[in-house]
């Protein structure tokens, strides 16, 4: 019951997260569902579906389907549509109701490959996890499969990659070209941006970058993968704001070599605490800018989604549910919170008498409901923003 939601809803879970990387490469996406978890995710989770030309369909499951396990239907539906539509690959995620059953997507994938010869994946996605979860598969299937082999020297190495960008943790305002632009106008090459506006091309040059700069939690995974199978190092954080304090830890690695993270301000006894909750590297990011601007406030990351124990800093807050979040806010620890507008739910009477709210759009948590007001984390906008968190 720890994952009951009660006045939040659901977090974007992993088949939304693993759709939402592939959404823009060409492929062809079938959800294996009977048509709501693909509503969820077309609805719900990806505000780029309205207008656009992406393939994404429903493998239309029904109850006898499931009982019977009749994968030799979902496997001639997809087979028919890749002929007429010619995709440059073919992905199958899962739901919890083929998640029921034991479906072997990767065994479905296999014999739809070798009978189409596009490149074809299947994703073991249940629904149980964040989104993170399904971009960091996909983003990493796709390394596999289509970046360029080998460990390339040192020497020949040049630029990064960016790694972890989804409208699920940015929004749908093309904030992923203000930041390639931020690198590129400060000299940095950039190689490919995963997972919005990226290219197939782009992530066949990937594996020769020499540095992964991950600015969300769902790239962890993937950067990791590519140091062990590639050597890229990789440095976690957002550009926030004027984007300065990136573009020069990025720099400072190009020029020496030598990783410099960041180091979280000391806890000063006596300031008064802003709770900033969602996205781990985000939010953690957004501390270290705000603090910068007010140094008389102390700033307090929050994790909503999934955490990665090994790249936390000290003092960072691990928020498992619902009931852990409305217990955090309501603890009074706190004078102010910056969160997804729908997060004021969990005010008590009290609480809002006493704590200032300062609401910033996330897609993960609210939605189309607030979408359209999401801040680029980038610009003009976000410095507003900053500048206004004073309590």
């Amino acid at each position: 019951m720890s994952k009951l939601c009660i006045n939040l809803p659901p977090y974007a879970p992993d088949y939304s997260g693993c759709a939402s990387a592939l959404f823009e490469l060409g492929g062809m996406i079938v959800l294996h569902d009977a048509s709501g978890c693909t509503g969820n995710y077309l609805g719900y989770d990806e505000p780029r579906w309205m207008g656009s030309d992406s393939f994404v369909f429903c493998s239309g499951l029904r109850h006898m389907d499931a009982i019977l396990g009749n994968d030799n239907l979902v496997i001639d539906r997809i087979i028919k549509a890749a002929k007429s539509l010619k995709p440059k690959f073919i992905a199958l995620l899962g739901s919890p109701v083929p998640m029921v059953i034991g479906t072997d997507y990767e065994g479905i994938a296999r014999e739809v490959e070798s009978k189409t010869g596009i490149p074809s994946f299947g994703f073991d996605t249940k629904g149980l996890a964040y989104y993170g979860n399904g971009i960091s598969r996909a983003a990493t299937a796709l390394i596999k499969r289509f970046a360029k082999k080998g460990v390339v020297p040192e020497e020949k190495r040049d630029g990064i990659n960016i790694i972890g960008m989804t409208p699920l943790d940015f929004g749908n305002k093309h904030v992923e070209k203000d930041i390639i632009a931020l690198f590129e106008n400060a000299g940095i090459k950039v190689n490919c941006c995963f997972s919005l506006g990226h290219s197939l091309e782009a992530i066949e040059k990937s594996s020769s970058s020499r540095l992964n700069v991950v600015v969300s939690q769902s790239g962890i995974e993937t950067a990791r993968f590519m140091k062990q199978k590639y050597g890229i190092p990789f440095i976690t954080g957002t550009p926030v704001g004027d984007g300065k304090i990136m573009v020069d830890r990025v720099k400072a690695f190009l020029e020496s070599g030598t990783l410099e993270d960041s180091t979280p301000a000391e806890s000063v006894p006596g300031r008064k605490k802003i709770l900033i909750a969602g996205d781990q590297i985000i939010s953690r990011s957004l501390c270290e800018e705000a603090e910068k601007r007010h140094p008389q406030i102390q700033f307090v990351s929050g994790t909503l989604f999934d955490f990665s124990d090994e790249e936390a800093k000290t003092g960072e807050i691990r928020i498992k549910d619902e009931t852990e979040f409305r217990a955090l806010v309501n603890s009074g620890e706190f004078s102010g919170l910056v969160a997804d507008p729908l997060a004021e739910q969990l005010f008590t009477a009290e609480t809002k008498q006493k704590m200032k709210f300062f609401p910033l759009a996330n897609v993960a948590v609210s939605s189309k409901v607030f979408w359209n007001d999401s801040i680029n984390i980038l610009g003009s906008g976000m410095n507003d923003f900053i500048s206004k968190l004073c309590i």
